[in-house]
């Protein structure tokens, strides 16, 4: 017998129990009975946060000690309550433990939750603990309090603000690649990548400070600089212009990006966990706010336009990319490796690649196009539509949205094109105004630049092509994307010829 089933789920409530309560003076009743009894401070509002941690999914006991686990389940809350501008005050923890997890586990997982919960005041009031036929789970709520006037949502971003983050971005997505590959005490820059990702700090006091300050809006970086840009973005209906060599990137993570062969702006971009904080603020504000807090790291690293800019990225070149939302998403598929195709090394042969794609194309095909503004992705389009022999001049459809031509397969099948240019767009609604799933589910081939803008309502099955300036002025890179059985069939034709022709 084990053991937790020789302990009981009562005695094993006994076990974890103690020393739970930070603040004894907003509870009433704690752990032992049916519900906890709390007391709420008047003209307070009351925040409520929760998430899940699943072994395999979040955490891999291997690389990860129960205490850390522990005090990780708790901060990822946490740090949802500062992004709010609010104060944490009570949590809920709930944990179905395999049936061979040893006591000592139990007890050191929970030691690493009380001590933050210390740290940040915190009490622990209740839950439930079961058995688990595979893998440990944890559920974790908060709740915390927030002062009307110092409410932060993401809605409130105003063009002419600047967006500012706090602390390291890409630290946490470094340390987790340096602990799946092993040996990384070797490495005299791995240990502060490695603790920020499995010891996250929640940035609780500053996120009340920069409530007080007049942030308009604020996220915790949990899936990547790109993923909360795009939140913030979509929330208040504006458009976010970042700079690529203002993000703060630390020493240790450029060196640990060298090392695993990456870009350390990468990591910051899209690998998430991080926890710091994005915020937006009026740029008076901002600069009255780094007199005040002259402690605090903070770094400004754009400003909000217009939506019609969409959320993009200004290289150190001044060159200018859409920023695709890459964060982690739990419900969507993982995404193909990408097939490079090779380069071009003139605007004919980019050109001569779009016919060469058209000969195998057929009517239902979605196109997504992206990349850099100037990259080529309408003299792509042109190349295909040459190649479906569209008799008309195709011409970039940025002004009109959506330019509409009759063409032939390369086995004579009539076919309409559909070339869309979303780049000014701004809300899901206008898509509906232009008609965009008739026109793509007509069974004519739908070609669509900017297809980032709208992530979530493009066609399930599509082929992504990327252009990527390269190394000299008319060379472009171009990467393709299979979802669906259809397009990575297309895909490995497609490479047959670039790797004959290109």
């Amino acid at each position: 017998m084990n053991e937790l089933t020789k302990l009981g789920e009562f005695g094993l409530i006994d076990l974890i129990k103690q020393d739970t309560i930070s603040d004894h003076g907003s509870v009433v009743l704690g752990i032992g009975d049916d519900a906890a009894v709390l007391l709420p401070t008047p003209r307070q509002l009351l925040l409520v946060t929760t998430d899940m941690l699943v072994e395999s999914v979040h955490f891999n006991l291997a690389t990860t000690t129960p205490w850390q686990l522990g005090y990780k389940a708790i901060a990822v809350n946490l740090s949802d309550i500062a992004a709010m501008g609010g104060v944490p005050r009570h949590a809920v923890v709930s944990v179905a433990l395999p049936p061979s997890t040893s006591a000592d586990f139990v007890v050191n997982l929970y030691q690493g939750m009380k001590e933050i919960c210390h740290e940040f005041g915190v009490n622990i009031v209740g839950g439930d603990t079961v058995s688990s036929p595979q893998g440990l789970v944890i559920n974790v709520t908060v709740t915390g309090e927030v002062a009307p006037v110092n409410l932060v949502r993401r809605s409130g971003a105003q063009i002419g603000d600047i967006v500012a983050v706090t602390g390291w971005l890409g630290n946490s997505a470094a340390g987790l690649d340096l602990l799946s590959v092993g040996e990384w005490e070797d490495y005299d820059f791995a240990w502060p990548l490695v603790t920020a990702h499995l010891s996250p700090q929640p940035q609780v006091k500053t996120g009340a400070i920069l409530a007080a300050a007049g942030a308009t809006s604020m996220d915790d970086v949990s899936d990547g600089l790109a993923s909360e840009a795009h939140e913030i973005a979509k929330a208040s209906g504006v458009g976010v212009k970042l700079y690529a060599a203002q993000i703060p990137l630390a020493a240790e993570l450029k060196a640990a990006a060298a090392k695993l062969d990456k870009q350390a702006l990468d990591y910051a971009l899209y690998g998430g966990e991080d926890f710091q904080l994005l915020f937006t603020m009026e740029p008076k504000k901002y600069e009255e706010l780094l007199i005040a807090q002259p402690e605090l790291q903070f770094a400004k690293i754009g400003e909000i336009v217009d939506s019609s800019q969409g959320v993009i990225l200004v290289d150190e070149a001044g060159g200018v990319q859409e920023l695709e939302a890459r964060g982690y998403n739990h419900f969507r598929e993982e995404e193909p490796t990408a097939l490079l195709v090779g380069k071009t090394t003139s605007a004919d042969e980019t050109y001569e690649f779009g016919q060469a794609l058209a000969k195998y194309l057929k009517p239902g095909d979605v196109i997504c196009l992206s990349g850099d503004l100037g990259a080529g992705k309408t003299l792509l389009s042109q190349g295909i539509a040459a190649g479906l022999q569209v008799a008309d001049v195709v011409s970039s459809p940025t002004f009109t949205v959506l330019n509409v031509y009759d063409g032939q397969t390369a086995d004579r099948q009539d076919v309409t094109i559909y070339h869309f240019d979303l780049y000014r767009l701004e809300h899901p609604a206008e898509l509906d105004d232009i008609g965009f799933d008739h026109y793509v589910e007509a069974g004519g081939i739908a070609i669509i630049e900017w297809p980032g803008k709208f992530l979530e309502f493009l066609p399930k099955e599509h082929l992504w092509l990327t252009l990527d300036y390269g190394e000299l002025p008319e060379e472009r890179v171009i990467n393709l994307k299979a979802e669906g059985e259809r397009y990575q069939t297309l895909c490995e034709e497609l490479k047959q010829v670039a790797d004959s022709s290109y």
